[in-house]
């Protein structure tokens, strides 16, 4: 994207040479026609370099260096109230402001390492440093952002790449808003399950769901059009949702997650539409510790993952700094995983796990130190402190632990 510089003391060709100003009426009175956001530069004192070289400076590493907002900032070296003052300034202005949080939620990973970043470059009492306050400047900007963001984007998937805890009427509206009708879905169903087969397949395996304690058996293979669907149930867990294994005349191998239709939600505990919105989120950040979400359906109350190679850990999994340990990833990105029940929640990360796995971030690294891969998402917390909550927009996700439905 190509960004114009914004130089407050310009107008045309013309320099204002008032720089550093105490009393700044001169400098606003000349910059009255330029852009609405000179106004909150020139009103700034800035010691030592002029604002005007700051402002030059972020702007080449944005243009000329291809460097992403936050981190070149981060490359500024100037005291630490200059530092703040030019944080502020830029999180006043609107554009300026989207751009720099914009590369901030764009690397989630890496929160904690611009967080420290900032507390080294910014005064240590800098509201800046404390952005879950409400008199922030960066609080302020983000809850901008947010406001921005919902009603520029694209898709409800977009929203989802950003944090996982979107409260279910925002998604629900903003997909409404977009695609003009009620069937809520994410993703996409997998091309070697076709739409019409992934009916029929469904519809025949909610006659085989079970509630309460479930039994293992077998499912008898399904014939459709010539071709003929394997399957496996997975009896693990008492909730309402059923766990099926689903393997393609291909050889490939997906995972269906269905309850009935009366238990769909996006923000109850255990609902498969609240675990579709963390999934979503570990999905489109390529994480290497959660099994990918291929697709959800809403009104039909099913999920389609790709299917997990099942080598069991050696590992104790009752031990949450255990699993903390060996799912980096996922805490890298912000969630707390707390359950400690499942047996089956966890399996080796491994070349053979999934190929599409291969595809994500650090996955061979992770192969190499043992890492493990959840299948089941169910009780986890979100927290990222460079992204603070809105209620407006978002709820604490619902912690399932020791939740029978």
């Amino acid at each position: 994207m190509k960004i114009q510089s914004i130089s407050p003391y310009y107008k045309n060709s013309q320099k204002v040479k008032s720089y550093g100003l105490r009393n700044n009426t001169s400098v606003i009175q000349q910059n009255k026609t330029t852009s609405a956001y000179q106004i909150p530069y020139a009103m700034i004192n800035f010691q030592g370099n002029s604002l005007n070289k700051i402002w030059d400076e972020y702007n080449w590493y944005i243009r000329h260096d291809r460097t992403p907002a936050i981190y070149s900032f981060l490359k500024i070296k100037e005291t630490p109230e200059v530092m703040d003052k030019f944080f502020t300034t830029i999180l006043s202005t609107p554009d300026r402001s989207r751009e720099l949080i914009g590369s901030i939620i764009a690397r989630p990973r890496e929160t904690g390492e611009i967080t420290k970043q900032l507390a080294e470059k910014l005064p240590a009492g800098s509201k800046n440093l404390m952005p879950f306050f409400y008199d922030s400047p960066y609080n302020k900007a983000y809850m901008e952002f947010l406001d921005w963001k919902v009603d520029h984007a694209h898709s409800v998937e977009e929203l989802l790449k950003i944090r996982p805890d979107w409260r279910g009427e925002v998604l629900l509206q903003k997909y409404k808003d977009l695609k003009h009708n009620d069937n809520f879905e994410l993703g996409n169903i997998p091309k070697e399950l076709p739409e019409k087969h992934l009916k029929q397949i469904v519809n025949y395996l909610s006659s085989q769901m079970e509630f309460g304690i479930k039994y293992k058996k077998e499912i008898p293979a399904l014939k459709l059009d010539n071709r003929s669907y394997e399957f496996a149930y997975f009896t693990e867990g008492r909730s309402d949702k059923n766990v099926f294994g689903i393997f393609t005349p291909e050889g490939k191998k997906f995972v269906l997650k269905i309850s009935t239709p009366d238990r769909k939600s996006l923000d109850n505990p255990l609902a498969l539409g609240t675990l579709a919105k963390i999934d979503s989120y570990l999905t489109y950040n390529r994480s290497r510790n959660s099994a990918p979400l291929c697709y959800y359906n809403h009104n039909k109350n099913f999920s389609i993952y790709k299917y997990i190679e099942h080598i069991h850990t050696r590992d104790c999994q009752h031990d949450l700094m255990k699993i903390s340990r060996n799912m980096p990833d996922f805490y890298a990105l912000g969630l707390n995983y707390n359950d400690t029940v499942g047996n089956k929640n966890f399996f080796l990360l491994n070349n053979t796990s999934n190929a599409d796995l291969v595809k994500s971030v650090g996955f061979q690294e992770g192969v190499n130190r043992g890492e493990w891969i959840s299948v089941d998402n169910d009780h986890v917390t979100y927290s990222n402190r460079l992204q603070p909550s809105n209620s407006k927009y978002h709820a604490p996700l619902p912690n399932g632990m020791q939740i029978c439905v």
